[in-house]
C-alpha cells in the first residue's frame, strides 16, 4: 500500500457524508502507521544504501509507511542495477563482439529493463510528478449557492 487511491480531497464528485467520514477515517489511520526506517536494510548493494538514505528523507512528505519498505527497497536496488549497467556501459560500449558477429550487450537489457522498472516503482511511490500531484491537489473549496436564499430576498 504504497499510498491512497485517492485521498479525501482528491475525490471527484458528490460523495454523501457517511462515504467522507469513511475517507477521513482512513487518511488519519494512515498517518498513524509506522514509520519507514531510516537505515537502509543490511542487504542493499553500497549504491542502494546510498539512494535509500537520499530518497527516505525526501519520502517523509508522503504517505509513505514501514509496509511500503519492500517497494522502497526494490526502488533503491533497481536504481542501482542502472546505475552499474550505464557505468558498464560507458566503459564498454553498447555492442558486443561474439563468435557470432555483434550483439547489443547484455548490459544494455538490464539498462532498459531497470529503465522500465524505474517508472513503474516511482509511480507507485508518488516519486513522478503525475503520481505526485494525483496525491497532493488539494481539494478545491466548494461554496454553496442558496438559490432558495436569494428568492427569498429578492
Amino acid at each position: 500500500m504504497a499510498r491512497p487511491k485517492k485521498t479525501l480531497a482528491n475525490q471527484k464528485g458528490n460523495l454523501t457524508t457517511e462515504k467522507q467520514e469513511e475517507l477521513k477515517e482512513t487518511e488519519e489511520k494512515l498517518q498513524q502507521l509506522e514509520p519507514l526506517q531510516k537505515t537502509p536494510p543490511s542487504y542493499l548493494d553500497t549504491i542502494a544504501k546510498k539512494e535509500y538514505k537520499r530518497i527516505t528523507t525526501l519520502l517523509k512528505e508522503l504517505p509513505i509507511a514501514s509496509l511500503d519498505l519492500s517497494l522502497v527497497v526494490a526502488y533503491c536496488q533497481t536504481y542501482s542495477n542502472y546505475v552499474q549497467a550505464t557505468q558498464h556501459l560507458n566503459k564498454h560500449g553498447l555492442v558486443v563482439e561474439t563468435e557470432r558477429g555483434t550483439k547489443l550487450s547484455s548490459y544494455y537489457t538490464a539498462q532498459r529493463d531497470s529503465t522500465d522498472r524505474l517508472i513503474s516503482l516511482s509511480n507507485k511511490l508518488g516519486l513522478s510528478i503525475d503520481s505526485r500531484m494525483k496525491i497532493m491537489t488539494p481539494k478545491p473549496k466548494e461554496e454553496k449557492e442558496d438559490k432558495f436564499g436569494d428568492l427569498l430576498n429578492d
